[in-house]
Order: structure tokens, then C-alpha cells, then sequence
């Protein structure tokens, strides 16, 4: 029996590789290797191992022969998953594996955002620990809209449920409603006419793309904070950096952009917002399980993959 070939083209905790039978698997570690070289030295590989970091278009798999693509991220929009698919080609992702990192992410840019954190560090570093002429705020008895309360959006609900907030939540998948049947669930128009945080965990699809619209930015109340640490492309970020220039949207902490990693110059000019470099979901903790995760999927493919 023919070894499976696996190639790994992008950085990744290695961890999960000493699940695979090694009369059964060969991994090759190449990190940073760009597409073309991949075309040219290695589209007779079985299995490419990537991150969301690297796109995977439909020319790219006319140009290589693998028969599975397993991503080390939850989502899969930086690969022609439907194109992928009409070649038979198997996506493997993981899904669960750092719900717990985005949510706590998502928590640790609310508290920066309504203590001003980031703001007083400056403010010390300039020697002016007693300026106090900046608001703060406390999270208890917050209303926090989560809009998807999928494996993230409902840890984020129970971790703001412990803060005190009141946890409103909107979700279109009758599953996720039947299975959190003591969330509060509303309709997207509530959430952002009434709360006071609005924080976003959808995946990108095309029909999630700029799904928080420039119509659904402006019900937003003028005091709220607005969070996303989903995709960059599920909300007009253009509209939005004007809100917050205009100071019709009081402040917002995002993890993801429209156009990464070259952002908006427009945001980091402003100076009510808070910016991380899409790392949410990405700790020693969830590099790791992500690793185990996808290496138990390949290790658990069909037999009748090998030659």
C-alpha cells in the first residue's frame, strides 16, 4: 500500500501529526511555500494542510491534483469550497477547535474598549497618571447583542451572562434556537435599535458578505459599541469607519478587516476604535487543538483513498 502524501504549506503546531500511522502517511513540512512552487514541485501530492492565510482559487486546484484541502482555521472563505467541490476535492476544517480563544477575545475587546485601557496605558506612559477627563464604564447590566450564537457567539453569551449583561441574541439556524432555549432570541432590527454592545460572529458566505449593511449600521444607537471578530467582509466597513468618524457610533473593537492585511488607513486614524490583527481565535491553546483536530480527520479518511 502506497503512502498518502501530505504536503504542510503553512506554519501550524505540529502537534496533531503524531496521530498519523506512519505506514500510512507521509507529512512534508514546507512552510511559507508560495502556490506557484506548489504547482510546479508538489500538485501530485493527496493532501495539502494550509491556513486561512493563504488563498485557494479555482486555478489553483485546475493546476494541482489534491484530493483533500484541510485548513487549520474555522472558516473556509480563502478557498473555492464550490469549485472544490465539482472536482470531488475533500475540504476538511476546524470547526471547533477555537470558539473559546474568539470568544475570549471578544470579551477582552469589550472590557479594553468600555475601560479605556488602551487609552490610560498612554496616558501613563506620558506621565499623566492623574488625567482622569475620560469616560468609563462598567459591563453589568449592559445589553449585548450577539448576532450568530454558534459555538462562539454562545460562549461569548455565557461569558457576558457571568459580567452581568443582559444577553439578547439572533440567529437564523432553528437549531441553535431549539438548543439555547434559555437565550432571549430577537430579531436582527432589536439588537441593533437597543443594544448597547453588538458584536458579530456569522461566517463569510455569499450571502453573509457586507450582511451587516450600511441600512443596519445606521440603527445602531449613537452610545453603542459595535465588535467584530468574525470576517472583515461581513460588514460594510466603509459605512462604518463613517459612523465612527462622524461620531454616529460611539466606538468599535475589530480583530478582522476588508482587506488584510493592508486595512483601512482611515481606522487607524481614528480614535474611537480598537484594533487587533486578526488573532482572536489564535492561542498556544487553540493552534494546538486546531493541529489535533485536522490530523484526526486525515488520520480517519476513507480507505479507499489509499493507492
Amino acid at each position: 500500500m502506497t503512502k498518502l502524501k501530505i504536503l504542510i504549506a503553512d506554519e501550524i503546531d505540529t502537534a496533531g501529526l503524531k496521530q498519523l500511522p506512519k505506514n500510512k502517511f507521509n507529512a512534508e513540512l514546507r512552510f511559507g511555500i508560495s502556490n506557484s512552487e506548489i504547482i510546479s514541485k508538489y500538485s501530485s501530492y493527496d493532501i495539502l494542510v494550509i491556513r486561512s492565510i493563504r488563498k485557494i482559487d479555482r486555478k489553483f486546484i485546475e493546476d494541482t491534483n489534491f484530493k483533500v484541502i484541510a485548513t487549520c482555521s474555522k472558516g473556509t472563505d480563502h478557498i473555492d469550497t464550490e469549485f472544490a467541490g465539482k472536482k470531488k476535492i475533500i475540504i476538511l476544517n476546524a470547526d471547533d477547535s477555537n470558539n473559546i480563544s474568539a470568544a475570549e477575545h471578544t470579551l477582552g475587546l469589550l472590557i479594553a474598549s468600555e475601560k479605556k485601557i488602551l487609552l490610560s496605558d498612554n496616558l501613563v506612559r506620558k506621565g499623566k497618571f492623574k488625567f482622569y477627563d475620560f469616560e468609563r464604564n462598567e459591563l453589568k447590566d449592559k445589553k449585548i447583542g450577539i448576532i450568530g450564537f454558534g459555538k462562539v457567539g454562545s460562549y461569548v453569551g455565557k461569558l457576558s451572562e457571568a459580567f452581568g449583561m443582559k444577553v439578547y441574541a439572533n440567529d437564523t439556524d432553528k437549531n441553535v434556537r431549539a438548543k439555547y432555549k434559555k437565550t432571549e432570541f430577537k430579531s436582527l432590527n432589536f439588537l441593533l435599535r437597543n443594544c448597547d454592545i453588538v458584536t458579530v460572529h456569522i461566517p463569510l458566505s455569499k450571502k453573509n458578505y457586507k450582511f451587516i449593511s450600511k441600512e443596519k449600521l445606521n440603527l445602531l444607537k449613537e452610545d453603542t459599541l459595535f465588535v467584530n471578530t468574525s470576517r472583515g467582509d461581513v460588514v460594510d466597513e466603509r459605512h462604518l469607519i463613517d459612523l465612527l468618524r462622524k461620531k454616529k457610533i460611539n466606538f468599535a473593537a475589530l480583530d478582522v478587516f476588508n482587506n488584510e492585511p493592508f486595512i483601512n488607513k482611515e481606522l487607524t486614524g481614528l480614535d474611537n476604535v480598537i484594533l487587533t490583527n486578526h488573532i482572536a481565535g489564535k492561542t498556544i491553546q487553540s493552534r494546538r487543538k486546531i493541529s489535533e483536530n485536522i490530523f484526526f480527520q486525515i488520520k480517519n479518511l476513507k480507505l479507499s483513498m489509499q493507492k
